[in-house]
């Protein structure tokens, strides 16, 4: 027969409950600052439409005030996990700098992760632009979250004609063409891009100047609040 079990041993001690309650109190607590704070980048909705936009001389895709003296460039795939991650980072910063007019955001595409899908997803939301003049922001934030929630597949580009309200054949046949993304590899190159994502801070006409590894807004803030940025 088991011998009954000591009390003792079925007690929590006045000492782990408190640091239980004390645990409890400081996990609310925080949860209860960031809520209040609206600190959830994933909730940021942007109206693009609100917003200057354009393409550089070679074509890059580029957001926010022409007259702003800062830009931030990003070489991004949108296979790419760091990238999908960022893109959290991304919208806080359009929100609280592009849209303000501090500064502009320009995207480069940049094959890192898969031989083919890395360029037929480029390649059809800078197709989405031509066929729709205008879309390619909400086109960006598309793909990037269709690629997040599920692994890129031979779908995946009708699912995207489907959200973007794109006629799939015509988005496949311009796609066949797109090369913009050649492009941006040769400008990678020259500026020694090797993965993704990458980005830079442009003062002015200057040369572009490498950042931190996926810098916070914090960090970009600090580098447009530069001399250079003209703030």
């Amino acid at each position: 027969m088991f011998g009954k079990a000591k009390n003792s041993d079925a007690r929590i001690s006045p000492a782990l409950l408190i640091g239980i309650v004390v645990a409890a109190i400081v996990v609310a607590v925080v949860a209860i600052f960031i809520n209040s704070q609206g600190i959830n980048p994933n909730n940021i909705q942007i109206d693009y439409s609100q917003i200057p936009q354009g393409r550089t001389e070679d074509g890059g895709f580029i957001l926010g005030n022409p007259d702003a003296p800062v830009t931030v460039i990003a070489f991004e795939d949108f296979l790419c996990p760091h990238c999908q991650d960022y893109q959290s980072t991304v919208k806080r910063f359009i929100s609280e700098y592009v849209v303000t007019g501090q500064a502009r955001f320009e995207y480069r595409f940049l094959p890192a992760v898969h031989p083919q899908f890395s360029f037929t997803s480029a390649q059809i939301v800078e197709c989405a632009d031509i066929l729709q003049p205008g879309s390619f922001w909400p086109a960006h934030d598309a793909m990037f979250e269709l690629a997040a929630s599920e692994r890129y597949n031979a779908e995946t580009p009708r699912k995207f004609a489907e959200r973007m309200g794109l006629n799939y054949s015509e988005l496949l046949t311009c796609s066949s063409t797109a090369d913009q993304i050649r492009t941006d590899m040769r400008y990678g190159d020259s500026l020694g891009v090797t993965g993704t994502p990458t980005l830079f801070v442009q003062y002015g006409d200057s040369a572009p100047v490498r950042t931190p590894p996926q810098p916070s807004v914090e960090q970009l803030g600090a580098l447009i609040a530069l001399p250079g940025g003209g703030s």
